[in-house]
């Protein structure tokens, strides 16, 4: 079961424990899956998620990505104005973030996309969506179009907004990327644009506006559904970059990262906390046993041996499907 932009015409609803059950998010009162509308959290804000069965293990790559917090999940969310949201997408208003899972099918990915919103109150909400999502791995900041439209507007304070939401995701562990504003057809908003991304190039990484004029639909405004496509190709394109150039430590290589290993109590010198030959992340986070325990599941056989002799489960003490591991042949004198 799932919900995604592959399927346009599809209408899947998960329930908010179902969603909280699987994403590992927080539950919330406000939140609901409606392929049809996206997912939709409170009253404005657009929530996409694809989520597709998949192998993922706590602090192995998921889909090419490091999984930034070791929590066995790949969130990327998108934050932003309309341009987010998806205005003008067809069929349906998915935007660039509801097309990610094409190229990443086992993350979640989360469009906190508000339209007409300006960036002094999309501050204010980062607080509130950032607290309530705090296991983000990747989030992309994309807004401050619409500031052009306040009287005592300064391309500075847009900006410092705009550092200011980035940081706070940052400052739950996630991967803040900065993108500049996309073009505009509209002559009198060109100007801002130029001003803001001039103000923003210190801090990008990604440029939106590279892609030009040529994705902006007839409302000279938000891109077109083929825009949203090349959007969400740039973002895809840009993620692996500081993905690996972010990569947390591991320094004994065991498969956790360093600032992980408290969580197990294992330690950062020492691959295989028990010594029974099998990496401490992998008896986490593959055989799901412990990584301090010989005999996981008190059963008598060795997590070594059920792992790598008899093919049994270390964690889980009854009996699988039966393994010959030994055969003797009696023979006698037929009577």
């Amino acid at each position: 079961m799932f919900a995604g932009v592959l399927g346009y015409r599809e209408c899947f609803v998960f329930s908010e424990y179902a969603i909280a059950k699987r994403s590992g998010i927080q539950k919330s009162k406000r939140l609901l899956v409606i392929m049809k509308k996206s997912i939709i959290l409170g009253s404005v804000s657009l929530v996409f998620a694809l989520l597709l069965p998949g192998t993922s293990f706590a602090c192995a790559d998921i889909d090419g990505l490091v999984d930034i917090n070791c929590d066995q999940q790949l969130i990327i969310a998108g934050f932003g104005d309309s341009i987010t949201f998806g205005r003008s997408d067809t069929p349906i208003e998915i935007g660039y973030p509801g097309r990610l899972n094409l190229y990443f099918p086992n993350a979640i990915v989360l469009n906190f996309g508000d339209p007409g919103e300006m960036t002094h109150v999309g501050l204010r909400r980062s607080s509130r969506v950032f607290a309530e999502f705090p296991n983000i791995d990747y989030l992309v900041v994309l807004e401050g179009v619409n500031d052009f439209f306040l009287e005592d507007r300064s391309s500075l304070s847009t900006r410092d907004n705009v550092l200011s939401i980035a940081s706070r995701g940052s400052n739950t562990g996630a991967i803040s990327l900065i993108g500049n504003l996309t073009a505009v057809k509209r002559d009198d908003q060109k100007g801002w644009v130029s001003l803001v991304n001039s103000r923003l190039a210190p801090h990008q990484h990604i440029n939106f506006f590279s892609l030009g004029e040529g994705i902006i639909s007839g409302d000279r405004l938000h891109p077109d559904a083929e825009g949203y496509d090349a959007m969400a190709l740039l973002v895809a394109q840009t993620l692996p970059i500081y993905s690996q150039a972010n990569r947390p430590v591991d320094t004994d290589g065991d498969g956790i990262y360093d600032f992980a290993e408290a969580k197990f109590g294992t330690g950062i010198f020492n691959p295989d906390s028990d010594g029974d030959t099998l990496l401490d992340g992998d008896e986490v986070f593959v055989h799901k046993s412990s990584p301090l325990l010989l005999d996981s599941d008190g059963d008598g056989l060795s997590d070594q041996r059920e792992v790598t002799e008899i093919g049994s489960n270390p964690a889980d003490p009854r009996p699988g499907t039966p393994a010959i591991t030994d055969l003797q042949f009696i023979m006698g004198e037929e009577t």
